[in-house]
């Protein structure tokens, strides 16, 4: 008996698709096939696994975009503006990860040690093996390939678990790579249940590697679960950043990043500006502007094109969110604009009076379009504030004093800050991850050819002898 799981619209509960899980029979089988498989393709010259990759972008770009964008909101609940936007930047991704990997050089050495001057010593690098990539909801195509691009790319062979609320256009993605022209085996994306996957991948010898974005508790699960076996761990995980917004900031500038920063994709990004520290003396006067600006904001279908604030990716996730508000209500804050929630909808929220003892100014990580206001009164106490947090994913400055803005930025404790802008900023090339809780490892086209592969050194003892 199969399973299958089915696949509803968090807007209206409509059918988008069926998907058949694979049994913990079937992962152990996927394992073994795909662990054969990693030496055909590492012995793959790299121009060859390019050309299927450089395939790969062009039927996303051209073909799929449509398709995978349209499936992408229907499921997700995302706007139909922001999958489009993400299609783009998947194929965007995989073709200059490809770029990079064909310009990759090793090493020589120099004769530097004595003794050993007449040995030539150059590196190379050589895939992991297996890699088990576990991928996101709220980014399924451009977090994928962020992931599954420079693991092929470097010859690996991958086992890709899609999102369990949304597995359809990550799933779509494995059909596009085969009709890229990748090898059988190479790849496997599928739907599955979390703790069969647990059982039969992250605990196999025979799986060299796991990449997860997700959260900070599934991490912490999988690297003790992986633990026994050693394996390389790249994790992306939970965040609480913050912005810091001082007295001398254009508020009009704070406002629009906002956007951005915390009502993009109805507020569930991993780096959104979850916390916005503000100088007391504009508290106030950036409030109105906040409200002012959220007032404009249509709501309506994922499909809509007019449409910014759609649903979270579930009921259940919305109703988390609202439970959030309030919790942080009751703990003293006021909600001074939305707070309500429509089915999966929540509305954009504005809390104020946050104090930075409360939950939601540390460690509560709210996945939506929530923005607590905290105030402070000096640098100092921003500085201690963005940082009392078990997370340091990304982080953001407001100012015009570009000094203070430097000096800032080199005490808050994240992976990233951005001056003058939010947090929610990830440029391609950037190597993307955090400090603390938020993350081993980086990814991004600067860093994850370095990340999914291993450095091999050969010595050619005494070949220089004259």
């Amino acid at each position: 008996m199969r399973d299958y799981l089915t696949v509803t619209n968090p807007e209206d509960n409509s059918v988008v698709g069926d998907l058949e899980l694979q049994s913990a029979e079937d992962l152990e089988q996927i394992v073994d096939r795909a662990y054969t498989a990693r030496k055909m393709w590492r012995d793959t010259p790299i121009h060859e696994r390019a050309k299927i990759l450089y395939k790969f972008s062009e039927l996303i770009e051209t073909k799929y975009k449509k398709e995978l964008a349209e499936l992408n909101s229907r499921e997700l609940g995302k706007p139909i503006t922001q999958s489009y936007e993400e299609c783009q930047e998947a194929a965007d991704i995989i073709r200059q990860t490809t770029e990079r990997a064909l310009h990759l050089y090793g090493e020589v050495m120099t004769e530097s040690a004595p003794e050993l001057e007449n040995d030539l010593i150059y590196t190379k690098r050589e895939p992991l093996g297996v890699i088990a990539c576990i991928t996101p909801f709220n980014f399924p195509l451009e977090l994928t390939v962020h992931k599954a691009a420079p693991a092929l790319i470097m010859g690996n062979t991958i086992i890709v678990k899609a999102p369990s609320s949304n597995p359809l256009a990550t799933v779509k993605l494995g059909e596009i790579l085969k009709e890229a022209g990748l090898p059988e085996d190479a790849a496997f994306f599928m739907g599955c249940k979390i703790g069969d996957y647990t059982e039969k991948v992250t605990r196999n010898p025979k799986i060299a590697a796991i990449c997860l974005t997700g959260s900070t508790e599934t991490g912490i699960a999988i690297a003790r679960e992986s633990a026994d076996t050693l394996k390389t761990l790249l994790f992306e995980l939970g965040g609480n950043d913050g912005m810091i917004v001082f007295d001398d900031a254009d508020l009009d500038k704070v406002a629009e990043e906002m956007f951005a920063g915390r009502i993009y994709n109805n507020g569930q990004v991993c780096c959104a500006t979850k916390r916005l520290i503000v100088h007391q003396s504009i508290k106030d006067a950036l409030t109105d502007k906040l409200i002012e600006k959220l007032k404009t904001f249509k709501a309506g279908s994922a499909l809509d094109p007019d449409a910014l604030i759609t649903t979270l990716v579930s009921e259940k996730a919305a109703k988390d969110v609202e439970e959030y508000i309030n919790q942080t209500i009751a703990q003293g804050a006021k909600c001074v604009y939305g707070g309500k929630r429509e089915g999966a909808r929540i509305f954009p929220t504005v809390l104020t009076d946050v104090t930075k003892d409360m939950d939601i100014a540390q460690d509560m990580e709210i996945f939506g379009p929530v923005i607590p206001i905290i105030a402070f009164e000096t640098e100092e106490e921003a500085i201690a504030i963005i940082n009392n947090s078990k997370y340091g994913l990304s982080s953001g400055i407001m100012t015009k004093d570009l000094e203070r803005a430097f000096r800032v930025s080199n005490s808050i404790e994240s992976g990233a800050t951005v001056l003058n802008g939010t947090g929610h900023y990830r440029h391609y090339d950037q190597a993307f991850g955090g400090f603390k809780y938020s993350g081993i490892g980086r990814e991004g086209i600067s860093s994850s050819i370095e990340e999914y592969s291993q450095v091999k050194s050969f010595i050619l003892k005494g070949v220089l002898k004259r």
